[in-house]
């Protein structure tokens, strides 16, 4: 009787002393969250923003999104829209800010640069924040649909990028700059280093060189283009002739276009959501 006291006191003591047990890790559903300007580099310029939609997983795709400007102004704010609506339908985004024309004698390679630098920064970021590090799309608009569509056509030796999409972006800045000289030449001279005129077999080669309409090959991830049919600060045939040259090299590629419609069509919501909805369509199309 008194050994039965014994082992059953010692049973009480020790249990008593027993550490409370650790709380398991938090499993439940990811909630949808952005981080506002995340530095992905030393310049105050190379902030972005980190859209994360609800219920996100590992094999949730992420899109980066550039802003335009005519590679001189404009900030990420005005693509938010982007960053939103994108982030609603299931993909994680990164939107993001680069350093602007005039910082360097190469403004065309540096803000390429910027977007491998924010890319890379948010791919690392995959398995903190939740989301395919594999699984990589671009749009931008204007200024940075025509960055978005050099990145992908000259810089995707990984294929990483699966599709690129592009508002309203120039594909083909000889062009510009040969029949629209006074309109376009005080943008693109500083942005590309030197004039087109005179005419030199240098400034010819410099000019289509950064234009994605000579960069396309048969080996580029496939395309899609919006434009509005009105739009005179970049002409449509900057989207329909890169598009058609596409269809000849074998690339999967579209074209939408929207009718008594400017440079952009942020005010419209039928159009934003169609502009949407075609963006998830495409690149879901292409995993």
């Amino acid at each position: 009787m008194r050994n039965t006291c014994f082992f059953l006191f010692l049973f009480i003591y020790l249990s008593s002393c027993q550490p409370d047990p650790v709380n398991p890790p938090n499993t439940g559903p990811l909630r949808d969250t952005t981080l506002f300007n995340v530095p992905y580099g030393s310049d105050p310029a190379q902030k972005l923003d980190l859209g994360l939609p609800a219920n996100r997983t590992n094999n949730s795709a992420l899109v980066l999104v550039i802003h335009g400007g005519g590679w001189a102004t404009g900030d990420k704010a005005e693509l938010n829209w982007l960053l939103n609506g994108l982030k609603a339908r299931g993909f994680a985004v990164a939107n993001i800010n680069y350093r602007l024309t005039l910082n360097t004698p190469d403004n065309y390679k540096m803000q390429l640069d910027d977007v491998d630098s924010a890319l890379n920064y948010t791919l690392r970021q995959s398995s903190i924040q939740t989301f395919n590090g594999q699984k990589l799309y671009l749009v931008g608009h204007s200024a940075g649909g025509h960055l978005s569509l050099s990145y992908a056509y000259t810089r995707n030796s990984s294929g990483r990028i699966k599709a690129v999409g592009s508002l309203a972006g120039p594909t083909d800045l000889h062009n510009m700059a040969y029949y629209n000289f006074n309109i376009y030449n005080p943008i693109l001279e500083p942005y590309l280093g030197l004039p087109l005129f005179p005419a030199s077999a240098t400034a010819t080669d410099r000019y289509k060189n950064c234009s994605p309409f000579y960069q396309a090959a048969s080996t580029v991830p496939a395309s899609i283009f919006f434009h509005g049919a009105l739009d005179v600060v970049v002409a449509p045939d900057q989207s329909s002739s890169l598009n058609n040259k596409l269809g000849t090299l074998g690339v999967d590629h579209k074209l939408v276009s929207y009718p008594l419609t400017f440079h952009d069509w942020w005010g419209d919501g039928p159009k934003v959501t169609n502009t949407l909805d075609e963006l998830k369509s495409w690149f879901n199309t292409h995993p």
